[in-house]
């Protein structure tokens, strides 16, 4: 009788820094065998927000690589140089430092509009994306329906919690976060880091004020005002900036998912019905699925309707 082949150890999940354009950065790798899968996380994400997905396709095969973008996690936190421009220059130096050949972009909300916009920069650089509740264009209208919804992202900034347990709670309480689950309660821990007098979140205030600057925003609706008054130039031309996209330029297979279900308020969703069409109708290799959930749930809720989509999209890349 032959002996039995010995497994082949697969390799553990481990955490890099790199630094590319003088910034460094943190991430998280799975080290699969297959096709590389970069995630990109919200705008008040970090890294293992995309955790229990990543996790998901390392064990269909893929290799997966999820990463702080500056200013949050681990990752250095400049004063300035945000906005979509550098987060795509990050998302280059990666590709570059590991060699990447063609990956395949997984992306939540904030991450999908610097996948799209990578994606329109470097046409032949992207095998495909999965996007999801996010990259749609808005009205300004629409804007700041969204602005108020993040307006709870925005209160637990630069608050230092004396203890894991009140910053849970307060998390726990709140309409956004639909079922409270071990896999929420993990991620919301890891958000934190220690301070000499308790714990803060990971992102500060000032970052998130820094991007939102770049949009032509604000966390205040007064700063909005201010910034007008003192350069009306640039922030017209951000404002007008992220209200174009060439999305017919993305040569890429894109599948686009669609949470269906409101934050907080009434027709709050942040990805409108009508912008999520758009995108189908001027992308041209887009497919699109709703899914009955809202922004978080989307990301962190067991969805067999999601998992069945991205597996038929990934399985469809393959042929």
């Amino acid at each position: 009788m032959s002996p039995s082949t010995p497994k082949t150890k697969q390799k553990k999940y481990k955490e890099d820094f790199i630094t590319t354009k003088g910034v460094k950065i943190h991430l998280g790798i799975w080290p699969g065998r297959g096709q590389t899968i970069i995630c990109l996380h919200g705008l008040s994400g970090n890294l293992y927000s995309m955790k229990p997905l990543a996790e998901r396709l390392y064990r269909k095969g893929y290799k997966v690589i999820s990463y702080d973008l500056r200013g949050r996690g681990q990752s250095d936190k400049p004063k300035s140089g945000y906005g979509f421009q550098n987060h795509i220059e990050d998302l280059k130096g990666i590709i570059t430092h590991y060699k990447i050949k063609n990956p395949i972009f997984f992306a939540h909300s904030f991450g999908c509009m610097i996948a799209l916009r990578f994606a329109i920069r470097y046409p032949n650089e992207v095998k495909a994306m999965i996007l999801m509740d996010g990259g749609g264009l808005l009205s300004v209208q629409k804007r700041l329906q969204v602005l108020k919804v993040l307006q709870q992202s925005f209160e637990r900034l630069d608050v230092i919690y004396p203890n894991i347990s009140e910053y849970l709670n307060l998390v726990k309480n709140s309409p956004l976060v639909p079922n409270w689950t071990k896999v929420i309660e993990e991620y919301f821990r890891l958000e934190l880091e220690k301070t000499n007098n308790g714990y803060v979140c990971h992102m500060p205030r000032y970052v998130m004020e820094e991007e939102l600057k770049e949009m032509g925003g604000s966390m205040h609706k007064k700063n909005i005002i201010k910034y007008l008054l003192k350069n009306p130039k640039k922030v017209i031309s951000k404002m007008i900036e992220n209200k174009k996209l060439e999305f017919e330029k993305i040569q890429t297979p894109t599948l686009i998912l669609r949470a269906t279900e409101m934050n907080l308020f009434p027709k709050d969703d942040l990805l409108p019905k009508t912008s999520f069409q758009s995108m189908l109708q001027r992308i041209p290799f887009a497919r699109g699925e709703e899914i009955k959930t809202n922004h978080y749930g989307i990301l962190f809720e067991e969805l067999n309707e999601r998992d069945k989509a991205i597996d038929l999209f990934l399985k469809n890349l393959k042929k």
